[in-house]
């Protein structure tokens, strides 16, 4: 039976020592969940240049539908031990949710395959920051730590997501040669999104503690993003969504934006770590009593 912990009074250190391992569990199993999204983000893009008559996408999509099919059945084995912190219904629409994009994604027109993986995208993130928070929910925390949690579970992961839309909808149109008014439409509202999530993420970031900043090394590796992604932005308004004939390199968008979720992504990686390795307060207090 897992106890939520709410008081420094008289603690059950036993029952302290049980929830820290599964909460460990559980936040190992949320890393794995996170690779999912990455591999399913990238299917997406893959999808996405395949139909527009790309045939090294098209040999992408293979690859990854194999990978994701793959990851899904560890997972199933992963989260057995965890059934009180996550509802198996929802992670069994989780499944069946992507079994339909894998199977139907050729017959789907693009800018539906691509709000079809974005739900699955969305019902996955929800998920797992749900069964992050339950877990850390199980352990006594100050506030900085509550300040990671949420940096971790909620900020990064759904700025990477923003990233990765535009990334699937700008590799579609250098693929195909031209933005669609849908297409179109949908990059300029990512755009928007993009700056104002920039600012959320700051003022996240500015609720670490300096343990925090010293110990994600990462970080850097964010900040020298911020010109490529100022950069990635600027070719995006002139070259895809101002231009008459988009004549980018596909590849190399798809590389360009893929870089900068990568340096996100390990950022939110080593955070999680972090996270993983901290202690309840009150084990804290009594290893060091």
């Amino acid at each position: 039976m897992l106890v939520a912990a709410e008081s420094d009074t008289a603690p059950d250190l036993a029952q302290v020592h049980r929830n820290q391992q599964t909460r460990s569990r559980a936040l190992e199993v949320v890393k794995a969940l996170f690779d999912q999204v990455r591999v399913v983000q990238q299917h997406r893009a893959a999808t996405n240049g395949a139909l527009g008559g790309n045939p090294f996408f098209e040999s992408k999509t293979r690859v990854l539908a194999r990978e994701i099919n793959a990851r899904f059945k560890e997972l199933d084995r992963q989260l057995l031990p965890l059934s009180e912190l996550y509802d198996g219904m929802r992670w069994q629409d989780i499944g069946n949710e992507w079994q339909t994009v894998h199977l139907q994604w050729r017959q789907d027109q693009v800018i539906e395959n691509f709000e079809l993986h974005s739900h699955l995208v969305r019902q996955m993130l929800d998920f797992i920051a749900d069964i992050g928070e339950r877990a850390e929910g199980l352990i006594m925390r100050d506030s900085h730590h509550l300040a990671l949690a949420q940096y971790v579970l909620r900020g990064l992961p759904t700025f990477i997501e923003i990233m990765g839309q535009m990334r699937a909808l700008g590799t579609h149109a250098a693929v195909a040669s031209e933005c669609t008014e849908a297409c179109g439409m949908r990059l300029r509202f990512l755009q928007q999104q993009i700056q104002e999530h920039q600012v959320t993420v700051r003022e996240q970031m500015g609720r670490l503690s300096t343990e925090a900043f010293s110990k994600t090394t990462s970080l850097i590796e964010v900040h020298l993003c911020e010109p490529k992604l100022d950069k990635l932005l600027k070719c995006i308004e002139q070259d895809i969504l101002k231009a008459r004939k988009v004549e980018l390199d596909p590849d190399e968008l798809f590389t360009r934006c893929t870089e900068i979720m990568d340096a996100h992504f390990n950022v939110m990686a080593e955070g999680l770590r972090m996270l993983r390795m901290s202690l309840d307060r009150r084990i804290e207090a009594w290893v060091h009593r």
